[in-house]
């Protein structure tokens, strides 16, 4: 819903974002219900979650849910023949199949280019064995297959919790982890978020910390696409056709440090990067 807002916001469609941001705001307000938190919910933990939905709240969930699937439908049945909306997104930003499998992209985007892809079905994890996930396809190649994809995966995001909730059982919310995690080990996870797979790597150390930890986001592979789909388009259709792709630009954030004089590269230690912190805060 907050990524719809913005599309049509971008495409100066105000009345998507509005309607949009109108069906999010009850979603908001259950997950402050929830958790204490609208956005952050800060409830995954190591090994499980920090807290359990009580059963009391089950029916306000599915009121919820129910107002939402009904009002996104509406919205999806607006826009599939809204002529502005087609004139603005068909055909534009354009994609290939083969395109999209070349240049690996991921989630929404690899899958309006007709990229049966996704983590949930081809490496099941958590509850989707149980739940299901149809992965949602669309072949048009463009922006307008990127917004029919995401609004059809927030109704099947909408099944998805309804089956949660009739499936879920009384019992702990968090796994015991009493032996200490030994150094040297290496973790590997990947994880369907809205935008694409999202990967983690980390290499275990002492005391039960990671010694290194790398998480790659899907915006970092994705944006790779973006010189092939804005190739020939005009530069007005150039912010939708990021836009479509759900961009996080700080999940793509790199560092080096390089010596101007010398041209080399600089890789601090632990001891380094503690040192140069400590003298940070003692000169302030």
């Amino acid at each position: 819903m907050l990524w719809l807002g913005i599309a049509g916001h971008i495409l100066g469609f105000d009345t998507v974002l509005m309607q949009a941001w109108r069906i999010r705001e009850p979603v908001m307000w259950l997950c402050e219900k929830l958790t204490g938190n609208r956005k952050l919910l800060g409830v995954n933990l190591v090994g499980g979650v920090r807290r359990d939905i009580p059963k009391s709240i089950h029916p306000e969930v599915n009121e919820i849910l129910d107002r939402v699937f009904k009002e996104t439908k509406a919205v999806l049945n607006a826009v599939v023949n809204d002529t502005t909306l087609h004139m603005r997104c068909k055909n534009v930003g354009v994609i290939t199949n083969k395109q999209a499998l070349d240049y690996a992209l991921l989630g929404p985007t690899a899958r309006a280019s007709g990229v049966a892809i996704d983590i949930r079905i081809d490496h099941p994890y958590a509850a989707y064995p149980e739940t299901g996930c149809e992965v949602i396809v669309e072949t048009s190649e463009d922006i307008w297959g990127r917004v029919v994809v995401r609004i059809k995966e927030t109704l099947e995001a909408v099944r998805i919790i309804r089956d949660s909730l009739k499936m879920m059982t009384d019992g702990p919310i968090i796994a015991k982890m009493d032996e200490k995690i030994p150094p040297g080990k290496v973790g590997l996870s990947s994880v369907e978020a809205p935008r694409g797979e999202t990967h983690h790597f980390v290499i275990t150390g002492e005391d039960n910390r990671p010694y290194r930890w790398k998480a790659r986001a899907p915006t970092f592979q994705n944006l790779q696409g973006v010189p092939i789909m804005v190739l020939g388009d005009n530069v007005a259709d150039v912010p939708i056709g990021l836009g479509s792709m759900d961009p996080c630009f700080s999940c793509t954030e790199r560092l080096e440090v390089v010596d101007v004089r010398t041209g080399k590269l600089k890789v601090y230690s632990k001891k380094e990067l503690f040192e140069l912190a400590k003298n940070r805060f003692k000169k302030k």
